[in-house]
């Protein structure tokens, strides 16, 4: 209705025209002047003029004056009320936990596949695994990598969803005024619905989600499982999303069955991933292709990573390089990386200064990339302060590494450790930790395993 129209009928003393002339007055950002026709029509019994006045509180963070309009439309059944009802309740549960109202959840992280860790050798770095969670904080779960020689690298760290969290992010859904009959407004009224207990209403409008067999429905129902039964136990749920064509889930799917050893199948879904951009699968495809020998569908994924501004992508070129003989194009590729900010590439930049018998640049670059939590950077930097007789400091770093605990043997048996010992690992651990590797043949865990002797033993 043209607002001159919905002003005069508004005038004559018309009831829906009050409405609508003060929604219009409202768009265009006169509240004042909107409110004093909306609280006419509501004094008059309209509805939708309790249901406007409410919107604009809660548009300004009024939510129990919010609640005040919208409780009684509620209370007829008005679906509409119901909903606003919902929103309320949702932003009510993110105010309390002072949380950001973004409009999606943040993504937790899913684990790339898994290697042990080998002190003193360019760190390999595999992207870490995004799987999306309902999840109540803006914060994302990251994986950790640590490094390896060849082959993608992590460990598993499954994220689970704080109590009422997917309430959170279903309200925040709601806000994004999607058309009533659309799948992911079913699915967040399914998850409301559930957490207030109503769950036959909340099974038929998960129905009505699931039906509609949209990618993102599939993915934030995998989620959900996610968070509830954790992440090996929602395969089906997120190969369900990915088969559907989701990025996140196919990518997350490649990761898991990498994980396996069920390479194949995980180089199907990185490259339904990386066909749909997702950065994180250009790398992990990356290390798959070099892993079995394929250097040059590798490379070409992980310059596809750096154009997309990963620098874990730069340090693993580096690696591949150097895989080829190409000392220079390798140091080039892990200087980049260490720059910027890569820890893998801080790791392998310090290599090479070590190589050139510049241990105090190393030991900075080390230094840096232990700070953040790196493994392979801790084990460095011990071997490293070994050298210059340090011996408390490096093992400091070596405990930080969590390498399982070896038993130390005692001077004599009559001379038992002192009571104060401290218990964990200790140098003797990372020695033994190393050998095996170092007898089968590993150069990298040979050179740190010579390091760690002292000099006169060397």
């Amino acid at each position: 209705m043209p607002e001159e129209l919905a002003r005069e009928a508004a005038e004559a003393g018309g009831v829906e025209a009050m409405t609508v002339y003060g929604i219009g007055l409202g768009n265009r950002g006169l509240l004042d002047e909107a409110e004093v026709w909306l609280q006419r029509a509501r004094a008059a019994g309209d509805p939708m003029a309790s249901m406007a006045l409410g919107t604009i509180r809660m548009d300004r963070g009024d939510l129990d004056e919010a609640e005040r309009y919208f409780r009684p439309v509620a209370d007829t059944g008005n679906p509409m009320a119901r909903r606003a009802m919902d929103e309320v309740r949702a932003l009510r549960a993110a105010e309390a936990r002072r949380i950001p109202r973004p409009s999606a959840p943040a993504p937790a992280a899913a684990p790339p596949p898994a290697s042990g860790p080998a002190a003193w050798a360019p760190s390999e770095a595999s992207a870490p695994s995004e799987a999306s969670a309902p999840s109540g904080t803006s914060t994302p779960s990251g994986t950790p990598t640590v490094s390896g020689t060849s082959q993608a690298s992590g460990t598993s760290q499954a994220s689970a969803s704080e109590p009422g969290s997917a309430v959170e992010w279903a309200g925040r859904l709601l806000l994004l005024n999607l058309d009533n009959d659309h799948p992911h407004v079913h699915l967040a009224m399914a998850v409301l619905q559930a957490d207030a207990g109503h769950w036959d209403r909340a099974r038929a409008h998960f129905a009505t989600a699931l039906g509609s067999g949209d990618p993102e429905v599939l993915f934030w129902i995998s989620q959900m499982h996610i968070a509830e039964d954790g992440l090996h136990t929602a395969v089906p749920h997120i190969q369900r999303a990915a088969d559907a064509g989701h990025p996140i889930a196919q990518h997350t799917m490649g990761a898991l069955l990498a994980e396996a050893g069920e390479t194949a199948r995980a180089e199907h879904y990185y490259r339904l991933s990386a066909a749909a951009g997702h950065t994180d699968s250009y790398v992990n495809l990356g290390v798959l292709l070099r892993g079995r020998g394929d250097l040059d569908g590798a490379e070409s994924f992980y310059h596809k990573a750096i154009r997309a501004g990963d620098v874990g992508g730069m340090n693993n070129l580096g690696n591949l390089l150097r895989q080829r003989g190409d000392l220079a194009g390798a140091e080039r590729w892990w200087r980049r990386a260490a720059d910027g900010g890569s820890a893998d590439g801080l790791v392998s930049y310090g290599a090479v200064h070590a190589e050139r018998g510049d241990w105090d640049r190393a030991e900075e670059l080390w230094r840096r990339a232990a700070e953040e939590g790196h493994p392979a950077a801790a084990l460095n930097l011990a071997s490293a302060l070994m050298r210059k007789g340090q011996a408390k400091e490096a093992e400091h770093w070596v405990r930080s590494a969590n390498i399982p605990s070896v038993p130390s043997v005692p001077s004599s048996p009559s001379s038992p450790p002192a009571a104060d010992t401290p218990a964990g690992p200790d140098l003797a651990a990372v020695a033994s930790w190393l050998s095996g590797a170092a007898g089968a043949g590993d150069a990298d865990a040979r050179a740190a395993l010579d390091l760690m002797n002292p000099p006169d033993e060397r």
